[in-house]
């Protein structure tokens, strides 16, 4: 089994400041952390309730998103016979809406293939939707072991699985999951991101999108353009400092659904 490396990513709203997410395994002193981050997903009944305790017995099993030393999401990843389970997976709401948790869920998936796993399992009551969209279909709970299937809730709803993905780095770490939508406000165009294209640049010209660069390196600001609706993952971070609400497309691509001032 190969520990998970550090896989660091650049977000951006739009405009100069830019959040520097980083997803790492968890340490014991992340204990505190991660059991905050769950109470008020367990006090809903989103996550199954669980004490202190049982964090602290299996910090081991748990990875998590770092802002800045700010915990921003966390995930399980445990065996289950010949797969993996995901499970407590949750992003504070302060970092909802940003892609965090579909920036948490492939780097997981990435984690549980880096580890020897060929598919991963988990079980969702509120979110199942969300989960099919990002490639889980489901599953029959009676083909997991049979200590596991003992433990299962009914009540928890439906148990998903799909298979890992090879381990991922920075730039292509959302290429696993469902293309988001790209909207060009201005041109009226909508169109489904397709990953072949290494920017938003290249995305919008492809489609016939008008649009002009000089140096295709983030550097220039030649491309910014507003960005209405969404969040972008910059592949590297830019040197040019863009407005307020506005990303630089040469060196983006869609971490969520976007709407672009195009």
């Amino acid at each position: 089994m190969t520990r998970q490396r550090n896989i660091d990513i650049v977000l951006s709203r739009g405009g100069p400041d830019i959040v520097d997410v980083r997803f790492r395994p968890a340490s014991a002193d992340d204990v505190d952390g991660v059991f905050e981050l769950s109470r008020p997903f367990m006090k809903s009944g989103a996550l199954i309730t669980r004490e202190r305790g049982f964090f602290d017995e299996r910090a081991e099993e748990f990875f998590v998103l770092d802002v800045g030393g700010v915990l921003a999401g966390c995930a399980g990843l445990s065996r289950v016979g010949d797969i993996a389970e995901i499970f407590n997976v949750a992003v504070a709401e302060q970092w909802q809406g940003l892609g965090m948790g579909r920036i948490l869920l492939a780097c997981m998936l990435g984690a549980a293939r880096r580890e020897g796993y060929d598919g991963v399992i988990l079980f969702s009551r509120t979110t199942t939707r969300w989960f099919e969209r990002q490639g889980f279909e489901p599953a029959d709970p009676s083909t997991l072991p049979t200590d596991r299937v003992a433990l299962l809730d009914a009540s928890r709803g439906s148990t998903m699985l799909r298979r890992t993905i090879p381990p991922v780095g920075s730039g292509e770490v959302l290429e696993a999951l469902t293309a988001p939508q790209v909207r060009f406000a201005r041109s009226g165009g909508e169109y489904t991101w397709e990953w072949e294209h290494d920017s938003l640049l290249r995305f919008a010209e492809h489609h016939g999108i008008d649009t002009e660069s000089l140096c295709w390196a983030g550097v220039c600001g030649t491309c910014a353009t507003g960005l209405k609706q969404g969040s972008v993952v910059y592949h590297m971070p830019p040197e040019a400092k863009p407005e307020n609400g506005e990303v630089l497309l040469c060196v983006s691509q869609p971490a969520t659904d976007v709407v672009l001032d195009r």
